[in-house]
């Protein structure tokens, strides 16, 4: 503790001294430890920007043929493994979101087909130390794009299989209740897809280009090391 005569220079200097330290050690303070288990349960949009690359029909290109995608809201779910107070690996999936290919442009009116599709995304996260319930983040990792449960429509045999993506994300947890926090984060996992079906007798491929922009809000529950521990001792005593 800093005691000294208010009315001198040198005391004030020692003062805020000691307030630059203490608020040092604070803002030092980790959120996480290293073993600490994290599980995230989230309420997800899926936004997506497509471009149709590449059609053909029987051999022959498809001039000034697109298609749209709808955007999906479904359920997710994440586990972060902490290396570190700071380091983490992150393994995020969820159920797969709806999405309906209509034609446009030259396939306009064509519903093409549909298909359940969702990535699993493996990613190193760096978590930003504040000193405070407010946790930042960023990640990077790679993603498998699943495709499930492909519909025909106006495509039979329609197939689109299954690719990688790299995958970025940003995002935040605050605590609100001892181990609960609440938690944002928006991914990117840009990727192309190939897509193969019929159209009538005629053979059809083409490549989609998918920007995916995947927005997550929910909560997250932290277990630590020390906790666990615990637990194994009190069931083996």
């Amino acid at each position: 503790d800093v005691q000294c005569d208010w009315s001198s220079d040198v005391c004030s200097s020692d003062l805020l001294l000691s307030l630059a330290a203490s608020l040092a050690n604070a803002q030092s303070e980790p959120v996480y430890s290293r073993g600490d288990w994290v599980v995230g349960l989230n309420a997800t949009r899926v936004l997506t920007d497509e471009d149709l690359r590449s059609a053909s029909a029987g051999g022959a290109p498809v001039p000034n043929s697109n298609l749209s995608i709808n955007n999906d809201t479904t359920i997710s779910f994440d586990v972060s493994y902490f290396l570190s107070n700071q380091l983490a690996f992150n393994i995020f999936g969820g159920i797969p979101a709806s999405a309906d290919l209509q034609g446009e442009e030259s396939l306009s009116g064509l519903f093409l087909g549909q298909t359940d599709y969702g990535p699993v995304i493996l990613s190193l996260q760096y978590h930003v130390l504040t000193g405070s319930n407010f946790s930042p983040y960023f990640g990077a990792g790679v993603g498998r794009i699943l495709f499930l449960d492909e519909k025909d429509r106006a495509l039979t045999d329609f197939d689109v299989e299954d690719t990688w993506a790299p995958a970025v994300q940003a995002g935040f947890r605050w605590k609100i209740h001892n181990n609960w926090s609440a938690n944002f984060d928006v991914r990117y996992a840009p990727f192309k897809a190939d897509i193969t079906g019929n159209l009538g007798p005629a053979p059809v491929q083409a490549e989609v280009e998918v920007d995916p922009t995947i927005v997550s809000i929910g909560v997250a529950y932290r277990r630590s090391e020390e906790h666990t521990s615990e637990l194994q001792s009190h069931w083996t005593s």
